[in-house]
């Protein structure tokens, strides 16, 4: 049985500079050795196993979200959980109220909503590569998939298109964080955006509901306890849906490209049917590269997983990015398989209550975005430095330049 004692011979911090730079090796040892790995200086543990890291992520009682992520260690405190009567976003809540909420700003994300923007986002794609694709160098991330995802969710929430390189250059300032807390220009950034969004939402009260908006129409139609959410409430409701299928997107798309332009066999057969085989591309690159390292819980009661005995009140890191590479559950988990069938990954978050949800956007949005790029393209290559994120619970690029050659 382990004890809250970490083992000397493998030292692993989820807000470490080894974490930060490449854990994958650390991931590994941790699956072999130390599936429930004690971290006493947090209170916590990081579970690492495929299987522990889904059925954890589907219990909704076991384990809870009401006392907030695990981005930043201030959050580990006991004390860190939101002011009592104050509404935070669904992301950090738990069933009933977290269902209500998400039930309320979701309807634009539902597959049937989805599937109706498919042609709005392939137009979206295509203009862009109209300007881009000419000139034969472009950054994937800037230049291509952050403004086109930009301009998809400024529809969902109800913003300008137009707005789309303004909200853009806002959320990754929002998000950008020196690990491993947030950048100065974080808190400035946010208070930004949730003042645009604050804005939006009062004008729509006022104006009453046309069915353009559905996400904000539906905040502003939800009653908890009798009552309506406040703009402020709402907002922060918004901000977590446009912050998520803004930031995650490109990078999912630049890390797709990457691998595929390290194997010169798999791109040349991506790039003879690329409608078809895009799809199947991205959620590969969702398992092999997630931008989302981890989602943190809390443990609602004692718990025993792999004979490590947790108890309530202890935080949780189920690691995303190691259960992705979990030899347990994928053949040759270290090798970028774009054909890999199945491909079960917890690159949204695994199941349950709290799985990702703009997953089905995402998907369809990344899938449009490769398959429009690759049928524009014969060929590319990296051209300039690229630009990592730093950051202990995300990955990703913010710049990768790459020059192309067109069909």
């Amino acid at each position: 049985m382990l004890t809250i004692d970490s083992p000397v011979d493998l030292q692993y911090d989820p807000y470490s500079a080894e974490a930060l730079h490449d854990p994958t090796d650390l991931y590994r040892q941790l699956r072999a050795r130390f599936p429930v790995y004690p971290l006493p200086q947090h209170d916590a543990w990081a579970i690492s196993r495929f299987d522990d890291v889904w059925r954890l992520g589907e219990d909704g009682n076991a384990l809870v979200m009401g006392m907030g992520p695990l981005f930043d260690p201030a959050a580990l405190r006991r004390g860190a959980a939101p002011p009592a009567g104050r509404l935070t976003s669904f992301s950090q809540t738990d069933p009933p109220l977290q269902t209500m909420l998400r039930q309320a700003v979701g309807a634009p994300l539902r597959p049937r909503a989805v599937a109706r923007l498919e042609d709005d986002i392939r137009q979206l794609a295509r203009q862009r590569l109209d300007e881009l694709v000419p000139t034969g160098r472009f950054d994937l991330y800037s230049e291509y998939g952050g403004p086109v995802s930009a301009a998809v969710m400024c529809r969902i929430i109800g913003l300008p298109v137009e707005s789309a390189a303004e909200v853009l250059t806002i959320v990754n300032a929002s998000m950008r964080r020196v690990p491993p807390g947030s950048a100065p220009e974080a808190g400035p950034a946010r208070l930004q955006m949730h003042g645009t969004l604050v804005d939006l939402v009062r004008r729509r009260r006022t104006d009453g509901p046309d069915g353009s908006s559905p996400a904000v129409d539906g905040l502003l139609a939800l009653r908890l306890d009798g009552r309506q959410l406040s703009d402020d409430e709402i907002a922060i409701q918004l901000f977590t849906v446009l912050t998520g299928g803004t930031e995650t997107v490109p990078k999912v798309v630049a890390r797709c490209v990457l691998e595929l332009s390290r194997r010169p066999d798999q791109l040349a057969d991506v790039l003879r049917k690329p409608a078809e085989t895009s799809a199947a591309a991205y959620e590969e690159a969702m398992r092999f590269g997630a931008p989302l390292q981890y989602v943190g819980r809390t443990a609602s009661r004692d718990l025993e997983i792999a004979d490590a005995q947790i108890r309530a009140g202890q935080r949780l890191f189920l690691l995303i990015a190691s259960a992705n590479r979990d030899e347990r559950q994928f053949t040759d988990p270290d090798v970028f398989d774009p054909w890999r069938n199945p491909n079960e990954h917890v690159g949204f978050g695994g199941g349950g209550p709290h799985f990702c949800i703009g997953a089905h956007l995402a998907r369809l949005n990344i899938h449009l975005l490769l398959a429009e790029m690759l049928q524009r393209v014969q060929g590319f290559e990296l051209v300039g430095p690229t630009k990592r994120l730093r950051s202990n619970a995300f990955a990703g690029w913010l710049h990768y330049p790459v020059a192309v050659t067109a069909r």
